[in-house]
């Protein structure tokens, strides 16, 4: 597989200056289309998408969120972040890389940044991929935002490193995390150790921006722009019922770090077939 290269670029934010991380893969090169930008969901960054990136044939620049993996964070705001920074940070930075069109792939945290950036550069974006949408129900939504992503506060006798390897562990094992009862038990199970390690390692590193981004994720509004979105869309199966004109991938979403070779490989040949 050819070789996933990290660099950083710098981008403003109104006045301020800030950098953002990537990881970028050449692809084969046996296609023939755009690069595709890949955002990924949260906690985390970049890196859990790249089992995903390796095997694309097209070159690929994964992308760390505001706040996630190495990038920085938006700067200090009297309001609360919401999905329109994110994008703002993400066109910037795909900006001076000069791209003069690319298709978007988003998962979860990352659909909401690939949405917003169809919508504000609506003659660069060709073709979206939304991989695992996560629209919450309304019901859900106070729950959510109060309690999916603590506070994160460091602790002089080390437990928020606990705390927040039992927040990504849990993630494989409830939805919502914090929910911990046969209600809200996921049919899968854990990861390998080592791969649950690098997810911790990730976290750890974005655990301050992971609530301003998980907020401003839920509180988007996912249905109405993909309700508007005006390029050609591959999305997972819970945005049918808002899209039920828009192809749907057959393999179900799985975080790329973690998910089977098999699964991986049926989802390349899908989104390599849609991008083609």
């Amino acid at each position: 597989m050819p070789p996933i290269r990290r660099r950083f670029v710098d981008v403003s934010f109104g006045p301020h200056q800030r950098q953002v991380h990537l990881r970028e893969c050449p692809g084969s090169g046996d296609i023939d289309s755009p690069p595709l930008v890949m955002l990924h969901a949260a906690p985390g960054s970049s890196l859990m998408l790249g089992p995903l990136q390796a095997r694309l044939p097209m070159r690929t620049i994964a992308i760390d969120l505001p706040g996630m993996g190495d990038s920085d964070a938006l700067p200090p705001m009297d309001r609360e972040p919401v999905g329109d920074d994110y994008t703002a940070v993400l066109a910037s930075a795909l900006q001076s890389l000069s791209l003069e069109s690319f298709d978007v792939y988003g998962t979860l945290s990352g659909v909401r940044v690939a949405l917003g950036l169809a919508h504000l550069l609506p003659q660069q974006v060709r073709r979206v991929v939304l991989d695992g949408i996560g629209i919450p129900k309304p019901e859900d939504l106070p729950g959510l935002l109060e309690d999916y992503a603590p506070p994160f506060t460091p602790n002089i006798n080390g437990t928020h490193f606990t705390d927040t390897f039992l927040l990504c562990r849990d993630q494989y094992l409830f939805y919502p995390w914090h929910q911990r009862d046969a209600a809200h038990r996921r049919p899968n199970g854990l990861p390998d150790a080592s791969a649950l390690h690098a997810k911790t390692m990730e976290a750890l590193k974005s655990a301050s921006g992971f609530r301003p981004l998980i907020r401003a994720a839920f509180r988007y509004p996912v249905a109405e722009q993909l309700k508007t979105l005006a390029q050609a869309a591959l999305i997972s199966a819970d945005g049918a019922t808002v899209r039920p004109d828009l192809p749907v991938l057959g393999e179900p979403p799985a975080e790329p770090l973690t998910a089977s070779a098999e699964n991986l490989d049926m989802r390349v040949a899908q989104i390599t077939a849609f991008l083609r």
